[in-house]
């Protein structure tokens, strides 16, 4: 009888979800993150992802390989006014929050530049 009882409340428990991380592209090559506004840019194999804090769901563009000039990498992928071209300039890059990036990026958009902090996270400021 008591397992009865206790019957409805396990299954419950069973159904239980848990929440995934955000993970936007398989293999990241590459990532930037930047402040006022808020937004994270992933390179991955196949796709560039960028999702703006204030947009509710993230912008997608066909992978492309840098180009590297004088050290400066730069992806340009889309069309017409549907275009992103992130450029990572080497130099350390300190966030709102003192951490230090290796490279200082810059992502436009259609007119739009997002200015921000990427690739390898070197650590606190100290």
């Amino acid at each position: 009888m008591r397992i009865a009882l206790f019957l409805p409340l396990l299954l419950l428990a069973g159904c239980e979800t848990t929440q995934q991380p955000y993970a936007p592209v398989d293999n990241v090559r590459y990532s930037a993150v930047g402040e006022e506004p808020f937004w994270l840019l992933n390179i991955g194999d196949d796709r560039i992802v960028l999702r703006m804090a204030d947009a509710g769901q993230d912008a997608v563009w066909p992978r492309t390989l840098p180009r590297t000039v004088d050290g400066v990498r730069t992806w340009q992928s889309g069309d017409g006014t549907g275009v992103i071209t992130v450029e990572a300039r080497p130099g350390p890059c300190i966030n709102a929050r003192e951490r230090r990036f290796e490279d200082r990026v810059t992502v436009r958009l259609s007119g739009h530049g997002l200015i921000g902090c990427g690739g390898r996270l070197l650590g606190e400021r100290n």
